[in-house]
């Protein structure tokens, strides 16, 4: 049987997101991060001091059950402070025990309107990264609270971030469509635009 260790590896390989958290760091100051619906990724710890791991998935569960991937955290991390992580096998709709505007940074992928429902643990100035695979990008374009400021794009690869050009973004393929935060509520997936990136950054203003 697989340790967890081999697990991430193999997942990792599959995903290749290691170096999306990479770029973040470089361009922000990021100590805390919070990280719903996670699945298994454990990469931003090799960035990021304190994180926190969320999802009600039996494969998570089970993965950070085992700590035999710690070795490869602790192998990896780029900061001198011990590891330091938690992980909450549940619903990241429910209530945290964790304190609200605490956290640096909030980590949106593939699980849903992240962005909405745990902003209250993201602090004001902190950074939003999140990718438009359930529509949480679109939602969080049209929420007065985030204010979008750059895109990274995967080419070849390789990470870029860039705040070039912004408003070319987040314009619908579809000529006409109402575009408003109760639509991207209510359709619950992602929309066609002209032109989109691998994921997008916004920082919370409020």
């Amino acid at each position: 049987m697989k340790d967890s260790y081999n697990e991430y590896l193999e997942y990792e390989q599959k995903m290749q997101r290691e170096g999306l958290f990479e770029v973040i760091s470089q361009k922000f100051e990021i100590k805390k991060a919070i990280y719903p619906g996670s699945y298994i990724h454990i990469s931003p710890s090799f960035y990021f001091e304190e994180v926190v791991y969320i999802d009600s998935d039996k494969k998570a569960k089970k993965f950070f059950a085992d700590n035999s991937f710690e070795k490869l955290i602790n192998h990896k991390k780029r900061y001198s402070k011990e590891i330091c992580f938690r992980f909450y096998p549940t619903n990241f709709k429910n209530i945290l025990p964790e304190e609200e505007a605490y956290f640096d940074l909030l980590i949106s992928q593939y699980a849903g309107f992240i962005s909405r429902e745990c902003k209250k643990y993201l602090k004001i100035g902190g950074i939003l990264l999140v990718n438009n695979s359930h529509g949480d990008a679109q939602l969080a374009k049209h929420d007065p609270d985030y204010e979008f400021i750059a895109v990274i794009n995967f080419r070849n690869k390789k990470f870029y971030y860039s705040t070039k050009n912004l408003d070319e973004y987040f314009i619908p393929k579809k000529e006409g469509l109402k575009i408003d935060l109760e639509y991207f509520l209510s359709i619950n997936k992602g929309i066609g635009f002209k032109k989109s990136a691998s994921h997008y950054v916004f920082r919370k203003i409020r």
